[in-house]
Order: C-alpha cells, then structure tokens, then sequence
C-alpha cells in the first residue's frame, strides 16, 4: 500500500507589518505541536520514504523538527509547487514520485492540504486542517504514482 500524509505547518508567529507571509517563523506555540505531532509519527512506527515541504520558512522549521524527530533529515526536499499550494499542484507534486516511495508526507499550507484531504474524503467538505494537523490516506500497491485518483484514496486512521 502507498501511504501519503498530509500535514500543515505548525503555528507560525503574527506576521509583522515588514516581514513577508513567506518568511514567517513558527511561534513557541507552534514548536510545541510540531513536536507533537512527530511524537504522533513516530508512534506509528511508518517508514517515512520522503518529506516533501513547502519553502516558506513556518514550513521548513516544521520540517527540520519532524525530520529530527525521526532520523529523516537526509529525506526533506524542497517542493517549491507547495507553496502556497493548489490540491492540483499537490497532486501533481504526488504523481511524480518515483515508485522507490511507498509512504510520502506533504507538509505544507491551507487551503491546499484540506481541499485535497476533503477530495480524499478524509475530512468533511469545508472542514480546515489545524495548523499541526495530520491525516494520511492509503492508495492501492499496485498503482503508480502517475496514475492516482482521488477515488483511489482510503481514510487511515494514525495513532492520537
């Protein structure tokens, strides 16, 4: 089974009215459930093959805390199609994997993440993934990156 999970970033601090959306830092807030939610991936015990990040700074920091949470620093690569982000720039980001992948985590930015989650059905149309939020979906072994559909996708629940 192919596993991708979708987080959004952690809880970036207030944008001051000289810095850029791009270069917002996390808040203290937002480091503590970024730990959070790798203590949530590390519990699951998934071979993380590949982290795909946005480039905005909120999103990296979120990255280099999960990735040192589980020994996956070597497997961050930057995906300048995350940000801000489309579900068709997400997809599209997925359908290029190389088959060498088997699970994939997204980290990046609404509305991006919950459009394509909902396409997933694996929130309620109209519901925001929480900055820090996580949810994976399982795809079929046998599919190619290049050819999954959202119809594919099935809910996997990740430890609380």
């Amino acid at each position: 089974m192919k596993r991708v999970l979708l987080l959004r970033h952690a809880e970036a601090r207030a944008a001051h009215s000289d810095e850029a959306d791009f270069d917002r830092p996390l808040s203290e807030r937002g480091r503590s459930a970024a730990h959070a939610a790798t203590a949530r991936l590390a519990t699951s015990q998934l071979r993380i093959d590949a982290l795909y990040v946005s480039p905005a700074l909120r999103t990296r920091q979120t990255a280099q805390i999960i990735a040192a949470g589980l020994d996956a620093a070597e497997r961050i690569r930057l995906a300048p199609t995350l940000y801000p982000g489309t579900a068709e720039s997400l997809w599209a980001t997925l359908q290029q994997l190389d088959e060498q992948v088997h699970c994939v985590l997204l980290l990046g930015h609404n509305p991006a993440l919950s459009e394509l989650a909902s396409q997933w059905r694996l929130c309620a149309p109209g519901t925001e993934l929480p900055t820090a939020g996580l949810c994976m979906a399982g795809f079929p072994a046998g599919i190619r990156w290049s050819s999954l559909r959202p119809e594919q996708a099935s809910p996997l629940a990740l430890p609380a």
